[in-house]
């Protein structure tokens, strides 16, 4: 008898020093597991799972230091906490197609206020999922009412506990290098690398957002870590030229009617001589500037070619287009868009570079530079440039307002939204936004009626740089009273035949045929963005200026308010497992650069958003250092780069998936060796290094301020 009793009681024992930190680790696992087929559509899970232990054996350490009744009441509080950062990212996941930061937290007034309907149905759609987040609950009080659990702390048992969170810690952590330690590794992730996007899948949604927390709270000064990069030489770097040296850019040929020197350019870069970065690393006493003057100098600039100061002296309307995508093109329902894109340069193997996040494309588009994506958002690059007064010295408003030329930004939207009225004069615009423009009512409001609204204020200037963020794109793209201008072109859509517009979709099945309503709602959105466009150029030609002018269009991110069946259906898929690279086809998408004079141009070198800015201030003959910015000329000789915000890219030879670590073959006769793969993980590495050095130690203000005034003012 007592022999059983005590047995009764070690198991009694055993029980309430188990139960706590067993229940937190199978919660974790539990929750990373439903998340990871939900949202990754794998189970490739032995990071996420391991790095998610210790966390749950910490938690039930923490628990246990408190009698039953705390007990009881904080085991609930984890459990509602682990739900709260799971559904959380479930629903931002299902909308935007990638992971919510912490420090976007700060925009939940902004998003209260101009999308809660979207918010809302994003809750809605994601409802069994937090079902399935949610079943711990029940489980919990199951168990605790099944079992008896009496927790009562003592010292030896929180030891235990401790002892056996440091012991699966030091097990997670020695295990993390076996994956490997190059880029985009879980290894590099967790140390290094810091990516949101490549983490949560890798690492797991539990440590990922515990490190973006932390990076968050030690960063709060925003002190910057100084940067590093890689030496990186590139199979495909054929240009092994010199690097130019300062022999005098320019040659006197003579003198004019008033006695003024002639003299024409002989540099054959795109780069300023009197920038010399390595003489300017020497002089900084900031450690900072010094490794980013070191790696500057190291950098080639691109030639000059065919193409520069093709548009010299010309207007410049730039269109950031809300979710624009080529699968909306068309000769029937939108010809002005099927003209630009089908004619002017066409850039065959053009990829916007994001998913989602409309700052991080226009940053990009504005500034040739990657965002800083610990960033996003509320405290996204823009806003830290604005609120840090940072020089931003480099966009393309900066030449021409070195010209006399004021540059005007228009949004349809409410300017303070991400802060709008503060990051763009940063950048040497003038904003002019929804509150300016009384027509501009509905959800989401119409590029049309802000461009009826606002042409006057720059056609009929002798030289004009016009910015415009659209917003008749945005989702949701339903019809009913979801969005407005989906159901002002409802009619024009409705008899839509999706199949000779190269969509698979299957009508007689009742999912597929609600998919294509979707698709033609997506169709309609931007049919107000085409009707813009036309009324534009109509406006140009009457004026006088069309043949003057030079129109770029490009997405801030593809369609992400599209589900990935829907997507790759329009895209002629038959399904998303169907796509050839994992779903990076999502990327592919269509760069306007265009001109009513100018001869039809195909381009089929790979290039991305932040090669856009360096390719128009070669195209308008601007003096400018290409080294300064993550892309490059489009146009010029150098390699073509397409690069996504988590750092999966695309050569004329391979497609690299980041987030599988899958490298596809392009070029069938191409042997794939590692060190090509490795070659362009490290150059990416470094291209997005550069931008976030320049953006985080207000880099462009080390630069000699007088060399770049005198360098943009040259017309």
């Amino acid at each position: 008898m007592k022999t059983t009793n005590k047995k009764n009681m070690k198991r009694k024992k055993l029980k309430n020093l188990l139960f706590t930190p067993l229940f937190f680790v199978a919660t974790n696992i539990y929750l990373e597991i439903v998340f990871h087929i939900y949202a990754y559509r794998n189970v490739r899970l032995i990071y996420p799972i391991l790095l998610s232990i210790p966390v749950g054996v910490l938690m039930g350490a923490i628990v246990d230091l408190f009698r039953e009744k705390t007990a009881r009441v904080l085991r609930y509080v984890c459990i509602a906490a682990a739900f709260l950062a799971f559904s959380v990212q479930a629903v931002y996941y299902h909308v935007f197609k990638d992971l919510m930061t912490f420090a976007m937290i700060g925009m939940a007034g902004e998003v209260a206020e101009n999308f809660l309907g979207d918010a809302l149905i994003g809750i809605w759609e994601t409802v069994p999922m937090l079902l399935l987040f949610a079943l711990p609950f029940p489980v919990l009080w199951f168990f605790q009412k099944r079992l008896q659990i009496k927790n009562k702390p003592y010292l030896k048992k929180t030891v235990a506990v401790l002892i056996s969170y440091a012991a699966v810690l030091i097990v997670s952590l020695i295990a993390l290098p076996i994956g490997g330690t190059k880029a985009h590794s879980a290894f590099d992730l967790y140390y290094n690398n810091w990516d949101i996007s490549l983490a949560g899948p890798k690492l797991g949604i539990t440590t990922t957002t515990l490190l973006d927390i932390k990076r968050v709270i030690l960063n709060k000064d925003d002190k910057p870590d100084t940067p590093t990069f890689h030496d990186v030489t590139l199979p495909d770097d054929s240009d092994d030229t010199d690097l130019p040296v300062d022999t005098g850019d320019v040659t006197e040929i003579g003198t004019d009617s008033e006695g003024e020197p002639i003299v024409i350019d002989t540099n054959p870069y795109n780069s300023i001589l009197e920038l010399d970065f390595d003489a300017l690393a020497k002089k900084t006493d900031n450690e900072d500037y010094k490794t980013i003057f070191k790696y500057l100098a190291s950098q080639k600039p691109t030639k000059k070619n065919d193409y520069t100061g093709m548009f010299k002296g010309y207007n410049l309307i730039m269109i950031c287009a809300e979710s624009f995508s080529p699968v909306c093109i068309s000769e029937k329902y939108t010809p002005t868009l099927y003209m630009l894109s089908h004619s002017g340069f066409e850039f065959k193997n053009y990829w916007t570079s994001f998913p989602s996040v409309t700052t991080n494309g226009e940053y990009s588009f504005l500034t040739g530079l990657f965002p800083d994506f610990e960033k996003e958002k509320k405290d996204g690059s823009f806003l830290y440039t604005a609120k840090n007064g940072n020089t931003m010295n480099q966009t393309i408003a900066s030449w021409f307002k070195a010209q006399g030329i004021q540059p005007i930004a228009y949004h349809p939207n409410t300017g303070t939204y991400y802060s709008r009225n503060l990051t763009h004069p940063n950048l040497g615009y003038v904003l002019h936004a929804q509150e300016d423009y009384p027509a501009l009512t509905g959800w989401p409001e119409s590029d049309l009626t802000l461009v009826q609204s606002s042409i006057g204020e720059y056609i009929n200037s002798d030289r004009f740089l016009t910015y415009i963020m659209s917003v008749s794109g945005h989702h949701n793209y339903k019809f009913g009273g979801y969005n407005d201008i989906c159901d002002k072109n409802k009619a024009i859509v409705e008899d839509a035949d999706l199949a000779a517009l190269g969509m698979n979709f299957d009508l007689t099945n009742s999912d597929q045929a609600e998919e294509a309503e979707h698709a033609k709602a997506y169709i309609a959105a931007n049919i107000e963005l085409d009707r813009a466009l036309e009324y534009l150029i109509e406006q140009l030609r009457a004026n006088g200026t069309l043949d003057k002018t030079v129109i770029c269009l490009t997405a801030d991110h593809y369609p992400y308010g599209l589900e990935d069946s829907e997507y790759a259906r329009m895209l002629g898929y038959s399904k998303p497992s169907s796509m050839k690279y994992d779903r990076l086809e999502r990327y592919k998408n269509t760069l306007i650069i265009w001109n009513s004079a100018m001869k039809h141009v195909e381009v089929t070198k790979p290039c991305c958003t932040v090669d856009i800015l360096p390719t128009l201030l070669n195209l308008f003959g601007f003096k400018f250092d290409s080294r300064l910015y993550s892309g490059k000329d489009i146009l010029s000789d150098s390699y073509g780069l397409a690069m996504l915000k988590d750092q999966s890219f695309i050569t004329d030879k391979i497609v690299y998936n980041s987030r599988y670590d899958l490298t596809y073959k392009l070029d069938k006769s191409f042997t794939v060796e590692d060190s090509y793969t490795e070659a362009y993980m490290q150059e990416v590495s470094n291209r997005f290094a550069i931008a976030k050095a320049i953006l985080n130690c207000d880099f462009y203000k080390a630069l000699p301020q007088d060399v770049i005034a005198t360098a943009q003012s040259v017309q």
